[in-house]
C-alpha cells in the first residue's frame, strides 16, 4: 500500500457522502479512490454497510481530485456537444452595426424568432424569421427598402436543416418556399406598382428559384453563422481551422480559432471564440465576391473575429451572442461588422381567476 494512504474509521451514523464532504471532493471520487487501493473483500459498494475503515488519499492527491471536480464541474456547465430543441430562446433582439471610417455609421434592428424541432434523419428543422426592422432607430420609409422586407415576409419563416452537429445544411423544403413567394406576388404587386417595382420582383423571384445561390445567401450572413454554429466549438481545447464568411454574399476564408471561457458569473458561462484570417486574398476580392487565382501583391486583407456566446450554466440555453468582424487594409482599419443579439425575456402570463356563485 502507498504509505500516503491514511484510514479513516467508520463511525455509527457515517455516510460516503459525509466523509467525502469532510474531504471536500465527492463521494463517488472517494469511492473510486478506495476501492482502487483496498482489498477486495472492502470494497465500498452502494453504502458503508459491513465497511470499517476507508483509505483516504493524500493531501496531494485530494488537491488532485478536488482540481479534477472542479473541471468536470466547468464542462459540466457548457453547452451540448449537439444541437438540442432547448438550447435556443423563442425570441431574441438583433442589433448590427456597420463601421467605415469617415462614413456614417449604419445600424439596424429587428427581432428573431426561433422555433426547433426534430425530423426524422435530417437532425432538426428550424424556423427562422427576422421582423420589426429599423434602421438607425426607424422604420424604412422608402419603398425599395418595404418592397425587400415584403419579399423576405412573403417567403418567411424560412425553414432550415439543421444537423446534430449544427451549421445550417440546407433549405427543409426548397419547393414550399418558391411557392409561398408565388402564392403573395400578387398582394406585393397591388402595393408595389411601377416597372421598377416588377423588375425587382423578377429578380427575387429568380434568385428564390435558385437553391445553392439563395442558401449562401443566408450561409454567409453574420447572423446565420453565429447562430448556427458547430456545437462543439463550445468545447475545442486546441485551435482550428475553419472557413468564415468575413463579408456576407462573398466567399469563405480559412480562419485559425480559439476559444477562451469565463466561468465567474454564478449563472451563466461566457465562451469566447476568437479567429483571425489565414487566407491570402484582397479587399477587392472579398468585396466583389470572386477569388482570383493569384491574389494583387501588396493588397492582402488581415482580419480578426471575436464570437462571445452566453448560454446559462443550468439549462444551457443561448442568451446573448456578441459578435464582431474587423477587416484590416494595409494595416489600417477598412470595416468593422458588429452584432448583438440578445435573448427577451417572456412575458409572464397573468390569469385572474374569479369566483361564480351560484344564485
Amino acid at each position: 500500500m502507498d504509505i500516503s494512504i491514511s484510514t479513516y474509521q467508520v463511525k455509527r451514523g457515517d455516510t460516503l457522502e459525509s466523509v467525502a464532504g469532510q474531504l471536500g471532493i465527492s463521494a463517488e471520487a472517494l469511492k473510486r479512490y478506495h476501492n482502487t487501493y483496498c482489498d477486495l473483500k472492502s470494497l465500498i459498494g452502494n453504502d458503508l454497510g459491513g465497511v470499517h475503515e476507508i483509505l483516504i488519499p493524500s493531501s496531494e492527491k485530494i488537491a488532485e481530485l478536488k482540481e479534477n471536480q472542479t473541471q468536470i464541474s466547468l464542462s459540466n456547465s457548457l453547452p451540448s456537444f449537439h444541437l438540442n430543441k432547448g438550447f435556443y430562446a423563442l425570441n431574441y433582439e438583433a442589433t448590427e452595426r456597420f463601421e467605415q471610417p469617415d462614413k456614417k455609421d449604419v445600424i439596424v434592428n429587428y427581432s428573431v424568432s426561433v422555433k426547433i424541432s426534430e425530423t426524422d434523419g435530417k437532425g432538426f428543422i428550424s424556423e427562422v424569421e427576422t421582423t420589426e426592422y429599423k434602421k438607425s432607430g426607424e422604420k424604412p420609409n422608402d419603398k425599395i427598402s418595404n418592397l425587400s422586407l415584403g419579399c423576405i415576409e412573403s417567403i418567411s419563416p424560412l425553414t432550415f436543416i439543421v444537423p446534430v452537429q449544427g451549421k445550417i445544411k440546407g433549405f427543409y423544403d426548397h419547393k414550399a418556399l418558391i411557392k409561398k413567394f408565388e402564392s403573395k406576388r400578387p398582394e406585393l404587386e397591388d402595393f408595389f406598382v411601377g416597372e421598377v417595382n416588377r423588375s425587382y420582383l423578377d429578380k427575387f423571384n429568380t434568385s428564390i428559384k435558385n437553391e445553392n445561390y439563395l442558401l449562401k445567401q443566408f450561409q454567409s450572413a453574420l447572423l446565420y453563422q453565429v447562430l448556427f454554429p458547430e456545437m462543439d466549438c463550445f468545447r475545442r481545447k486546441t485551435e482550428w481551422e475553419e472557413s468564415f464568411y468575413v463579408v456576407s454574399n462573398s466567399f469563405p476564408v480559412k480562419c485559425r480559432f480559439h476559444t477562451q471561457y469565463d466561468f465567474e458569473n454564478p449563472d451563466n458561462v461566457e465562451i469566447i471564440i476568437k479567429g483571425k484570417i489565414r487566407e491570402d486574398c484582397s479587399l477587392q476580392e472579398l468585396l466583389n465576391g470572386i477569388k482570383l487565382e493569384k491574389s494583387p501583391e501588396n493588397q492582402v486583407t488581415t482580419g480578426e473575429i471575436e464570437l462571445l456566446y452566453t448560454t446559462s450554466k443550468t439549462t444551457k440555453q443561448l442568451k446573448k451572442i456578441e459578435a464582431s468582424i474587423i477587416l484590416l487594409y494595409n494595416g489600417e482599419r477598412y470595416q468593422k461588422h458588429d452584432l448583438i443579439l440578445s435573448a427577451k425575456e417572456e412575458e409572464k402570463k397573468v390569469i385572474k381567476f374569479s369566483t361564480l356563485v351560484e344564485e
